[in-house]
Order: structure tokens, then C-alpha cells, then sequence
């Protein structure tokens, strides 16, 4: 009983949702705080490791230690390692521009960068990330962060020219990070509109260790690292960045990135090069005075002015609670779309702006369909093409809402059999199904998606809907 009328799964995109319970805003505070930790201690494992070891080596080794923690977690937590069907232009995707060429390039620029120079090109990408999204979200950017990021690279630029023969030895290096900033920060984006349905673990685990592969393979055809190579110290920094920074660091931040909008997440490389920059100057012993201070200070400082004004452009939450349901104010609203279109049924869809009540086209044009307005619904080529466009945007669709007249609130096959395609959701959204009469909505369930079990199923009740009912007006075989 009843589905929208769609042809073609799009792929998924991440969802952020406006506020989070106590608990867990707590948990993610302390995700947020590890991250930071843990990557601005990266950089000085990284120059430990490429002191003594080649930089291909070093990155593909950094993954073949952490890719086997994470299969065993990918199997103990029963993510799946494959990708979804369809998915694998994004697979090598990942592979090519997270895993393997921005890391290489992260060890080969801190063999002439001082680590914290080196975290500090690199956090570039939080402006970078806001450049991208753009005309890949469709975010809108303000005058006050178009200027932030002028000055953050004039700044930058002069941090530069100023560290020359002290923090850079050869320019080569930096152009080598800013490169691999430029590349995370597409691939950052690119997360956050195709992989936000997917696992974390599922997300990482092959790509990680297939990225290890090619990148030790390559490091041992082109680099020949001999016995000398494989010290103390670069094998311990090796083993650290593999554990932590790799195992821990990418996974607690792409369950971050998941579950907060790319915006926020992106502060994590506003202040990584504090920490950073410390231990550059007690580790490494570079050079660190007043100059190098100020300049950072406003680098850091208009990556922050970035972040914030593209945090004030984003619709304010309005419709759904902090686990993503729909609140008591966006429920009214729908049922009295719902109660307005009986007999048929009601159709729309809710996002972090409001509530928007589409035409079931079944209605008008019952011809065309194979089944009634009083047992299917629609979504007409206007509403269908704002479905598709929130996904880039700002503010993407949370719930698609459907009524089922007379029939109880639950997913049917016929949902299902839209809702789903190859083992994925279409559309990356929960549904709600609303139950009503002529004279009262008895009350909705909301479904979200169980990957285990490759199907909808129940998450929220809302009052006393019925369960599954023969409506009147079908007829039982």
C-alpha cells in the first residue's frame, strides 16, 4: 500500500540533526575533544616516522596496521565491508583521494615542514571544505567569509615566506600539504553527500586497506627501504598513527561527521594546530616566536570567522526533536494535511525548515497509475525535484510522511518496494506513516532504515495507531 512514484536511487547523503539529548550531545563532545587530540599529536608522529623511513612506505604501513582493526570491528559490529551496489565509483573514490595520494603527501611535505607549519596548512581545509560546498551542497557563503578567507591565506602565505630556511626548508613541501588539503577537503564534502548512510566502519575498512596495499607496494618498488629504516622510532610512530590516529581518529571522526553538519565538524581543524604547534616547539624543538604566534592567531582566527558565519546561514531547527523525530508542531501540521485529504492519501515530506504538504498526482490523474489515490500516492515532477535538490543543500529533506486511510500505520511491501533498492534506501530520510480515519488521525509510526536487516522498521510511535487493517474500500481475495 502506497509509495512514492521514483525511478532511479540516488546515493546517500549524510543528515545532521538540529540538536542532540543530553547523552548524547555529551558523547559527541567528547568525540569532538579526542579528535582534536588525537590529530594534533599526528604531525609530530608523522615527522618521527619520516625521519628515519620514506614517506610511501611510511602512510601504506600506517594502514596495513590499522586496516586489520577495523575488519574485525567491521565483523564483530556486522557492518558490511563491501560497499552498497552502485557505490563503487565512490569506493575508488575514497581509495584514491582519502587514503592514498593526500597522505603520501602529508609524510612527503613534512620531510622539508616543521610539524606545526605543516598542521597548520593543513587545517586549511575547514576553508576549504566551505569553498567546496558551494556547488557541491549548495551552501551560501557571506561576504564576512569571503573576506575571512583572504586574510587567512594572506596570513598564511606570510606565515610562509616568513618560516623560510627555519619551519620550510624547500617550498616543494608546502605545496605537497596545501595539495593534500585541497583533495580532503573534496573528499570531506563528497562524505558528506554520498556516504552519510553508510556505516563508519563499511565506510573506511576497504579503502583503508587497500590504500595500505598500494601505497607500501609502491613504497617498496620505488623507495627499497632497507633494515636501517625500520628504527624505533619510526616503527613506534608507524604502530601510533596506525592505532590511534588511523583507528581511532578516522572512526570516532567520520561518526562525527555523520552526525553533525560538515560546518561544525570542520572546527576540529581550527584547533588540532594548537595542539600541534605545542608539540612541535617541546618535541621537535622548532622554532616558535612572536612573529610566528601573531600570524598563526589570525590564521586560526579567520578559519573561525568562516566556520561561524556559515553556522548563522543554516536554517534554524524547527520541525524535529533531538533524535530526528518530528516534534508536536510539525505532527499537527501534518495531520491536518492528512485528515484534509481523505479518502486519498496525503503525501509530503518534513525538513529542518518546515513542513511541506505535496499533491498526491494519483488525484488528478488516476489514469496514468496503476493503483487509486485511496491506496497509493505520488509526489508530482515539482515536489520529486525539491526531494532531489535538498540533498545538495543546507537543509535537506529528514521524513517523507504518507497516510494510509483507514489502514493502520505500517510499512507495506509496496513501501518498501520504493523505499529500497539493491539492500539501500533511495532516498537517505526516515518515513512516516499516518494512520486516519474520516474524522481522526488515531495516530503515525516512524520508520527509519535497519541495514541488517535491509528493510524499514518501526523506530517511534506516535499516539494509538492501528496495526495493519483491511481499509472498506479494498476488496479481500
Amino acid at each position: 500500500m502506497s509509495a512514492p512514484e521514483i525511478e532511479a536511487p540516488r546515493p546517500a547523503a549524510a543528515t545532521s540533526t538540529p540538536g542532540q539529548p543530553r547523552k548524547q550531545t555529551a558523547l559527541i563532545a567528547v568525540s569532538f575533544t579526542a579528535v582534536v587530540l588525537i590529530w594534533g599529536s599526528t604531525w609530530i608522529a608523522i615527522k618521527l616516522a619520516v625521519a628515519d623511513m620514506p614517506p610511501l612506505t611510511a602512510s601504506g604501513l600506517r594502514f596495513i596496521v590499522a586496516a586489520p582493526v577495523f575488519i574485525v570491528a567491521c565483523r564483530a559490529l556486522r557492518n558490511p565491508l563491501r560497499y552498497p551496489s552502485g557505490m563503487g565509483w565512490f569506493f575508488v573514490f575514497m581509495v584514491g583521494c582519502y587514503f592514498t595520494v593526500p597522505f603520501f603527501l602529508f609524510n612527503y611535505g613534512e620531510l622539508y615542514v616543521s610539524s606545526g607549519l605543516a598542521s597548520i596548512c593543513v587545517s586549511s581545509v575547514s576553508i576549504l571544505m566551505i569553498v567546496f560546498s558551494v556547488p557541491i551542497l549548495r551552501t551560501r557563503i557571506t561576504t564576512t567569509q569571503a573576506a575571512a578567507v583572504l586574510v587567512a591565506f594572506a596570513a598564511l602565505g606570510t606565515l610562509i615566506v616568513h618560516s623560510q630556511g627555519v619551519a620550510v626548508t624547500n617550498v616543494v613541501g608546502v605545496a605537497a600539504l596545501l595539495g593534500a588539503a585541497v583533495i580532503h577537503a573534496l573528499a570531506y564534502i563528497m562524505i558528506k553527500k554520498h556516504g552519510g548512510r553508510m556505516p563508519t566502519l563499511t565506510l573506511n575498512t576497504l579503502p583503508m586497506a587497500v590504500g595500505g596495499v598500494l601505497l607500501t607496494g609502491l613504497g617498496l618498488l620505488v623507495e627499497r627501504p632497507g633494515a636501517d629504516a625500520f628504527t624505533t622510532r619510526s616503527v613506534g610512530a608507524t604502530i601510533y598513527l596506525g592505532v590511534v590516529a588511523s583507528a581511532i581518529g578516522f572512526a570516532v571522526y567520520f561518526w562525527l561527521i555523520q552526525r553533525m553538519d560538515t560546518v561544525i565538524v570542520s572546527f576540529a581543524f581550527v584547533l588540532f594546530p594548537i595542539i600541534a604547534q605545542f608539540l612541535a616547539v617541546v618535541i621537535e624543538g622548532a622554532s616558535f616566536g612572536w612573529v610566528d604566534l601573531l600570524l598563526t592567531l589570525v590564521i586560526l582566527g579567520a578559519f573561525g570567522v568562516t566556520q561561524w558565519n556559515q553556522r548563522k546561514v543554516l536554517p534554524p531547527p524547527a520541525t524535529l526533536d533531538g533524535d530526528g523525530r518530528p516534534t508536536d508542531a510539525a505532527l499537527a501540521e501534518v495531520y491536518r494535511h492528512v485528515l484534509a485529504r481523505y479518502p486519498s492519501e496525503a503525501c509530503g515530506f518534513i525538513r529542518a525548515g518546515g513542513v511541506k504538504d505535496c499533491v498526491n498526482v494519483i488525484e488528478d490523474r488516476p489514469e496514468v497509475y496503476d493503483r487509486e489515490s485511496r491506496t497509493g500516492y505520488a509526489f508530482g515532477v515539482d515536489d520529486l525535484r525539491e526531494l532531489e535538490d535538498s540533498f545538495d543543500g543546507d537543509d535537506p529533506v529528514r521524513v517523507i510522511y504518507h497516510s494510509h486511510p483507514d489502514a493502520g500505520a505500517y510499512f507495506s511491501d509496496e513501501d518498501h518496494r520504493f523505499a529500497v533498492f539493491e539492500g539501500t534506501p533511495v532516498y537517505p530520510v526516515r518515513h512516516l506513516v499516518v494512520d486516519t480515519s474520516q474524522d481522526e488521525v488515531l495516530g503515525a509510526r516512524l520508520f527509519d532504515f535497519d541495514a541488517d536487516l535491509g528493510r524499514y522498521t518501526a523506530i517511534a510511535t506516535f499516539g494509538a495507531p492501528r496495526e495493519k487493517t483491511i481499509p472498506p474500500h479494498v476488496t479481500q481475495e
